[in-house]
């Protein structure tokens, strides 16, 4: 499933095993897309906005909320 600008995502378990700052991204916390272009490693990663932060965050990270 691809992400597009705008969908609403939530953060999955596995983003407690990554290190963030002071605890700030955790799972659970939902947010939308605003970028999806950006590459790290070759791998797409997605700007999320969360809190009014943009978190570049892999694709197993996240899930969309909205299933069309």
């Amino acid at each position: 499933m691809d992400l597009s600008e705008g969908d609403l995502v939530i953060t999955l378990p596995r983003i407690d095993q990554m290190r963030s700052p002071a605890g700030t991204i955790k799972a659970g916390l939902v947010g939308v897309v605003v970028e999806t272009e950006p590459k790290f490693d070759n791998q797409n990663v997605y700007g999320v906005l969360i809190d009014g932060k943009v978190y570049y965050l892999f694709r197993d990270e996240i899930e969309k909320v909205e299933k069309k």
